[in-house]
């Protein structure tokens, strides 16, 4: 009998590595180029879990070679799963520390974590070791940038130039000129052909384009240097903005309440100090609104929710027809759990912008979101956008989704195709379409959206949701 136990216990014993683990996929030992053909056309086709499967099987069957891992960590990369994107880089480089695409990788995606001060260092080594790497001076001056270091970003994008050519180098390079020089940064621009660059960034080169042109040459310096950084601003690309607020600033004959305000508030969403540039903007010109909008914007953030509606209410009696400033009251009820009095400075920001519909939009998803007053308010708001404007496919998907939320199933299926058939990747109307099928029990149509969602959502916004739908349907 002891004997049996003690046979059973070395039998437990050897069987404890297996456990817990993956059982490994019984595939045929195939070369590299087997496992490329096979995930490719899956990645063009942004059936991107997929196409991780075949690679994490051919990384498990080939353990020296590190293509399968970088691949991988490319396509981490392609939807901001940063950490998911380090750790196959990182295997990449266990398995060759030199690997260039696994070393530019990790630099990346340590990047997109913001943890800067690790991304210059490993940008530096790699553009040392691999300067012939397409795009690594791009992203040692990328980073040079996020930690605001214009001229040395500049010296990086110009040393990638020299290196081999890269679009998105000239595009900062351009932007970088805008402020000062209008004229070299159109030229700049004009490098790009229009087939050359990708949809985003022709995207970008035709804002930045149109940003010059309605800066103008002829206008006085600080003048068009702040008219760029606004256009920075409004677009939300924080270090291009402070870098051209700060040359309208410097160059100004006189203080610019203006250009002050939307410096603060670049600064602020950059996470450095921007109290003091909001009070100086006060200071000159005591009967803007702007600035007290922009600092209850950066006070709500910092959860001072009483001192953000102070300002915002002071803003509104400076600027009564704003209907921003509206909207960030009502942002800031909301998050003090007043919907009522949200949904009126909603209602008050469409009033007095006369049925803006980006205000209507506005509205239709608070209530949306919040699963309030759909059918008193919400809806109509979103119908009203649809019969003014009928190729909005966000006003689609958020009356589709409402719809749903008040039982009208056959309507929100119809709505939320509408919304994707004008916008395939609009990734709310995925999510909410998935969540239809679901309730209908549609099991395999529900999966399908639900994996695109887990593949297409690089917000992150409604991946974690996706996730679970998934987990929720082979249960």
């Amino acid at each position: 009998m002891r004997r049996n136990i003690l046979f059973f216990i070395m039998m437990l014993l050897a069987a404890l590595p297996a456990l817990g683990c993956e059982p490994r996929p019984d595939v045929p030992a195939q070369p590299l180029d087997w496992f490329t053909a096979e995930a490719t056309p899956l990645i063009a086709e942004r059936r991107f879990s997929e196409a991780l499967e075949i690679l994490e099987t051919a990384a498990q069957t080939l353990p020296d070679e590190p293509a399968p891992l970088v691949q991988m960590g490319q396509i981490y990369l392609a939807q901001h799963r940063w950490l998911l994107a380090e750790d196959a880089f990182n295997r990449a480089l266990a398995r060759d520390l030199q690997q260039p695409a696994a070393m530019t990788g990790l630099a990346e995606a340590i990047m997109g974590q913001g943890r800067l001060a690790e991304a210059l260092e490993l940008w530096q080594t790699a553009a040392q070791t691999h300067p012939q790497q397409q795009g690594v001076f791009t992203g040692l001056g990328r980073t040079h940038l996020f930690r605001l270091e214009f001229e040395t970003a500049r010296a990086a994008f110009v040393n990638q130039q020299e290196q081999t050519f890269d679009p998105e180098a000239a595009w900062y390079l351009a932007a970088l000129s805008a402020p000062t020089d209008p004229a070299a940064a159109r030229e700049q621009l004009q490098s790009l052909s229009p087939d050359q660059p990708d949809e985003p960034l022709r995207a970008r080169r035709d804002y930045l384009l149109a940003a010059l042109e309605a800066g103008g040459d002829d206008a006085v310096p600080a003048s068009a240097a702040k008219a760029v950084g606004i256009a920075f601003v409004q677009a939300e690309y924080w270090p291009l903005a402070i870098y051209a607020l700060q040359t309208a600033h410097q160059t100004a004959a006189a203080p610019d309440a203006e250009a002050l305000s939307f410096l603060a508030h670049a600064l602020a969403q950059a996470g450095r100090p921007a109290l003091d540039l909001f009070e100086q903007a006060k200071h000159v010109d005591a009967a803007s609104a702007l600035p007290l909008y922009f600092e209850a914007i950066y006070l709500r953030q910092q959860e001072a929710f009483q001192a953000a509606e102070e300002l915002l209410v002071r803003a509104i009696e400076l600027d009564p027809d704003n209907g921003a400033i509206y909207a960030e009251y009502a942002r800031t009820r909301i998050l003090q759990g007043d919907l009522a009095t949200a949904e009126a400075a909603y209602q008050a920001a469409v009033e007095v912008t006369d049925g803006d519909n980006r205000f209507k939009l506005l509205l239709a998803g608070f209530c949306a979101e919040h699963s309030y007053r759909m059918i008193e308010t919400g809806i109509p708001a979103a119908v009203e956008i649809i019969e003014a404007d009928e190729t909005n496919a966000q006003a689609h998907g958020l009356l589709g989704w409402m719809q749903f939320l008040t039982g009208d199933l056959a309507a929100a299926e119809t709505s939320l195709g509408q919304a994707l058939a004008l916008a395939p990747d609009l990734i709310s109307a995925r999510f909410h379409l998935a969540r239809l099928y679901e309730a209908r029990n549609q099991k395999e149509m529900a999966r399908a959206e639900y994996q695109r969602v887990v593949d297409w959502d690089a917000s992150d916004h409604f991946r974690p949701a996706a996730l679970k739908g998934l987990q929720r349907l082979t249960e």
